[in-house]
């Protein structure tokens, strides 16, 4: 990977090369040929190279520049992305926190529930009216028995 200093030093030297486009021009040379500048103001020293070289020189005055301004912008872009990936990872923490909460809460509900049922159905038990009835007291106790409790679950006093 390049890093940024090595990116700058890149830049630096595009800068400083001649201006593109370049040409590629047979050399008198029999297989070679010369790198040139298609601007006539500046002058290219001729270069004796084979046509592969010739066509990598040619194109990098181009790709070079390109090339530096992709992995700029895939940068960026890397820097937006873990950056928005950060954020959404604080809400996932947010949201399972909220979660964790949820269901603390609905336990404890839960339990209460359950605690109650359990009181309803010892008050919705008749069986326990009978110590009352033998009384001869009139309570809400004894005048209810334990109807209110089994209406509460469902009409039923066991289960």
């Amino acid at each position: 990977m390049i890093n940024q200093e090595q990116l700058n030093a890149i830049k630096e030297r595009v800068a400083k090369a001649t201006p593109g486009p370049w040409l590629v021009e047979e050399s008198r040379y029999e297989g070679r040929f010369n790198a040139a500048s298609a601007d006539e103001n500046y002058d290219l020293p001729a270069c004796l190279m084979g046509i592969e070289d010739a066509e990598f020189v040619t194109h990098s005055r181009e790709d070079v520049p390109a090339l530096v301004a992709e992995v700029e912008y895939l940068r960026g872009m890397l820097r937006d992305t873990r950056k928005i990936v950060r954020q959404k990872v604080n809400e996932i923490k947010t949201l399972q926190n909220a979660c964790r909460n949820h269901k603390a809460k609905q336990e404890a509900l839960v339990t209460g529930n359950e605690q109650l049922r359990e009181t309803l159905c010892f008050y919705g038990d008749l069986s326990k009216y009978v110590i009352i009835a033998h009384m001869n007291k009139e309570t809400d106790l004894a005048v209810d028995l334990g109807e209110k409790a089994r209406q509460a679950l469902g009409g039923k006093a066991h289960e």
